[in-house]
């Protein structure tokens, strides 16, 4: 079965943990980044205040390049100019600053160490030296001495800022490096970013319990139907085993079948021409040896063999209809009739029957075997007529339409065609009967037959996917009703064989 919550599970953690990381990394950078943007701008303008304010007061230190750091931190006015700083910046934030002239040299720091010492190479000096802000976010641990704090984890904002003495225009006169200390603000930050942390972790596990209960019930569903198809699969397959097993049956039959036919048509025929033959001989050469009771006797030893000679015929009549078929193809009804009245003609002739054919349309069918079924229905008629009246045979068709219940909706057109006759009829309670091999309504001494011509009808219908059906009232005719779609492709399987009585 699919391993839908492994991998449910699997894509959750990582997606949750990538989108958390990205998440709490974006917030970061925000931040942070607006941190450092606000204390730069708070950094240039006290750098602005400084220059303006002190570089005419303390005009010494422009011109310092040469005195050593011990005379810097000596000179009269380092000491003033280091109480002025401090008072410019004792409400903001500044832990530190320093003044650098162009040469690198730190001619002035709140931080008397660095005082003289060159900064020449660090880049913010030389992009400040080109006219251009720096500014960034450091961290600092330990011991060094700034103006609010001298212990400690301390994040600070440097800025490195050009000197304009004259305004924006002018020559660059100098750097001032300018130190804010925002460690409050970016332990907010973090205390800030712990918090979404929790948040965002605390939201995509609800988020993860309300998917993973989703995602179960649908497991579970899934499971159950692929646990259904599969039960589903194996009863297709078991059928289709089966449904093979009684293919090769069937084919066992239809080989049985044709061995039979083979059997009644040779071995068995052969046998009765030959009773047949030695009777007749026996009967002209014999005849003035032979009694009238050994005469008897033959005569009933050949009816006797021509009825079985006619029973065989039947027989391998009716094995034919499924062994022996032909494929499908248009035939016309019309001209299959026409061909049955002819070779019917004299019977008709001779018991002044009269047959009256309607309009008989082209449908897919086996034209030997439609031959067949007319020819048995027609000769039924003539059989079962009445000795008071003439027989009068009306053939007849029609057009209906079904609804074909495959889940297709689709109407299938079929042809009704009716064999009607005014003979001796039968009883309504013996429809079905008539439809079976050797069933027979009167005795051999009434009506002469072997009770299969009905039952090779039944069988033809049944091939071309139609039904036959019957109904008789005694003394006054029967009505043979059989149905065929016009198309075998319309149909599929058929599964009628004889139609229920419609009374």
């Amino acid at each position: 079965m699919f391993k839908l919550l492994r991998y449910f599970s699997i894509a959750s953690l990582i997606a949750c943990s990538a989108t958390t990381a990205v998440l709490w990394n974006f917030y970061r950078e925000q931040a942070v980044n607006q941190l450092i943007e606000s204390g730069q701008h708070e950094n240039i303008a006290i750098a602005n205040v400084l220059s303006n304010s002190l570089w005419q007061e303390h005009s010494f230190l422009h011109k310092s390049t040469w005195l050593t750091p011990e005379e810097l931190l000596k000179h009269p006015d380092t000491q003033k100019l280091h109480e002025t700083v401090l008072k410019s910046v004792r409400d903001n934030s500044v832990a530190k600053v320093k003044i650098i002239n162009l040469n690198g040299r730190v001619i002035f720091s709140t931080d008397n160490k660095v005082v003289g010492k060159y900064v020449a190479t660090s880049p913010g000096f030389i992009n400040g030296r080109l006219g251009k802000v720096t500014t960034s976010l450091k961290h600092r641990h330990g011991g060094e001495i700034t103006l609010n704090s001298k212990t400690g984890r301390r994040a600070l904002i440097s800025s490195y800022v050009p000197i304009r003495h004259d305004g924006p225009n002018s020559e660059i006169e100098g750097v001032t490096e300018v130190y804010s200390n925002v460690t409050t603000l970016v332990d907010r930050i973090d205390r800030a970013q712990t918090q979404i942390l929790a948040v965002l972790l605390f939201s995509f596990g609800w988020l993860y319990i309300a998917l993973f209960l989703i995602v179960y019930r649908g497991n579970k569903i899934l499971g159950e139907q692929i646990d259904e198809i599969e039960a589903q699969v194996s009863a297709r397959q078991l059928a289709e085993v089966t449904l093979q097993q009684k293919m090769e049956q069937l084919a066992r039959s239809n080989a049985e079948l044709e061995q039979f036919a083979y059997v009644a048509s040779h071995d068995l025929q052969e046998p009765l021409r030959k009773i047949e033959t030695f009777g007749d001989r026996l009967k002209t050469k014999c005849s003035k040896d032979l009694s009238d009771r050994g005469v008897e006797y033959i005569d009933r030893m050949q009816n006797a063999a021509g009825r079985m000679r006619i029973l065989i015929q039947d027989l391998l009549d009716f094995s034919r209809v499924s062994s022996k078929s032909q494929p499908f193809s248009p035939v016309n009804l019309q001209e299959i009739v026409s061909g049955v009245l002819s070779d019917l003609e004299t019977r008709i002739e001779e018991t002044q029957s009269s047959v009256i054919v309607g309009h008989l349309p082209t449908l897919d069918a086996d034209a030997l075997q439609m031959r067949q079924l007319f020819q048995n229905l027609i000769g039924n008629a003539l059989k079962f007529r009445r000795s008071e009246e003439p027989l009068k045979i009306a053939i007849n068709s029609k057009s209906l339409k079904i609804m074909q219940n495959n889940g297709k909706n689709k109407d299938v057109e079929l042809c009704q065609i009716t064999v009607a006759d005014n003979g001796i009829g039968f009883e309504q309670k013996y429809t079905d009967r008539i439809f079976r091999v050797f069933q027979r309504l009167h005795s051999r001494s009434d009506y002469d037959g072997t009770g299969i011509g009905l039952a090779v009808c039944a069988k033809i219908a049944e091939r071309h996917g139609g039904t036959i059906s019957a109904e008789g009232i005694l003394g006054q005719g029967a009505t043979f009703i059989v149905t065929f779609p016009f198309q075998q492709s319309e149909i599929g399987n058929p599964t009628c064989k004889v139609a229920e009585n419609p009374s």
